[in-house]
């Protein structure tokens, strides 16, 4: 099998050769190309180059054109400060106030904020390594999209609060309304990004971490909308080789259930998540992705602390069998010791 191959099987469900090793490098790479952030997000040639590097070092099955969160929020208007070597923070959202949503209009992820930056670095990463890699683009999740677009993350959960407690139907309304144009602007993103060259559409939604958010908020104002994202991007996804993606940060084994329902193929599982009862709360509907800890492990271990960790991940799955990845439970640190992911990548690839 080819890398992108073993891949693809994994997330089908059907038995790869061996277990795929997906670390999500994102950052990690411009560290390794020696790449400021600043230039690494807005210049495709250069996030391409340096995660062209990054697999040279690795061999790794899955190359990820990652960096923030905020390239399709800039296409509705958002403003960011970047410096020049730490991920960028949003300065000033769309609208202010969210009596005014209907000036709000889905972007154009081909002209529109830095969407074309990632589209680019995806076609770029396509054309490298052809069908023997797989490619993965970005996806920022609607909730957390959604937060972005009117008064930040700390007003957007203050406003969700408020319409809970005072039982306001109007505000609960205009907050479904923002659901709605983010997650069409993060479908219209994903299909741009398969029609790129990704083998993956994912929505990556930090902010519906249970940390942040109770169970209930998740399943009225985050679940419905995954699910419409899911909905529209399976069949898109799929007529073109591709799959789809849920991540979300955090203890979420209060809503794993209702997050295979959403409809993607791979759940991508965070280290706070012990794998065996994710796939005990998930059945055998999706593929599970996970979970080595990028700090305590990844980070901070031993290339032995690491084949360990991963050797207990693919066990606690029955990875062997198919429907699982070894991945990062999130973004592998920047700095993290090549010799550490060198060994999980080898304790995967070392499965038969």
């Amino acid at each position: 099998m080819t890398q992108r191959e073993r891949f693809l099987a994994a997330a089908r469900d059907e038995r790869p050769d061996v277990v795929p090793a997906a670390p999500y490098g994102g950052n990690f790479g411009a560290a390794i190309a020696d790449v400021p952030i600043g230039e690494f997000n807005t210049d495709s040639a250069r996030m391409a180059d340096a995660q062209i590097a990054a697999w040279e070092l690795l061999h790794h099955d899955v190359v990820c054109a990652q960096s923030d969160n905020y390239y399709i929020a800039e296409g509705f208007g958002c403003e960011i400060n970047q410096p020049a070597n730490v991920t960028p923070h949003l300065t000033r959202p769309a609208i202010d106030s969210l009596d005014r949503i209907g000036e709000l209009t889905v972007p154009d992820p081909t002209t529109d904020g830095r969407m074309p930056v990632y589209l680019d670095a995806v076609r770029r990463l396509r054309r490298h390594f052809g069908d023997d890699v797989a490619v993965r683009g970005p996806g920022t999740g609607p909730f957390s999209l959604a937060s972005y677009l009117c008064g930040g993350t700390v007003s957007f959960l203050m406003e969700i609060a408020t319409a809970e407690a005072d039982d306001d139907r109007e505000l609960s309304r205009l907050l479904m309304d923002l659901m709605e144009i983010a997650s069409d602007a993060l479908i219209a993103f994903l299909k741009a990004l398969v029609d790129a060259g990704s083998d993956v559409a994912q929505a990556g939604d930090s902010l519906a971490s249970l940390s942040m958010i109770s169970p209930a908020i998740y399943e009225k104002y985050v679940y419905p909308f995954e699910r419409k994202v899911f909905d529209a991007m399976n069949p898109y996804a799929h007529d073109r080789g591709a799959v789809t993606l849920l991540h979300i940060c955090g203890d979420t084994r209060r809503i794993l259930p209702l997050m295979a329902q959403t409809g993607a193929d791979i759940l991508e599982i965070d280290s706070a998540v012990d794998l065996a009862e994710a796939r005990s709360l998930t059945g055998s509907r999706v593929a599970l992705m996970g979970n080595l800890d990028p700090t305590a492990i990844l980070f901070s271990g031993t290339p032995e602390t690491v084949r360990v960790e991963s050797e207990r991940c693919i066990s606690a799955t029955d990875g062997r069998d198919g429907g699982f990845i070894l991945g990062s439970g999130c973004e592998v640190v920047m700095g993290t010791p090549v010799d550490n992911l060198r060994a999980m990548v080898a304790a995967a690839h070392d499965t038969q």
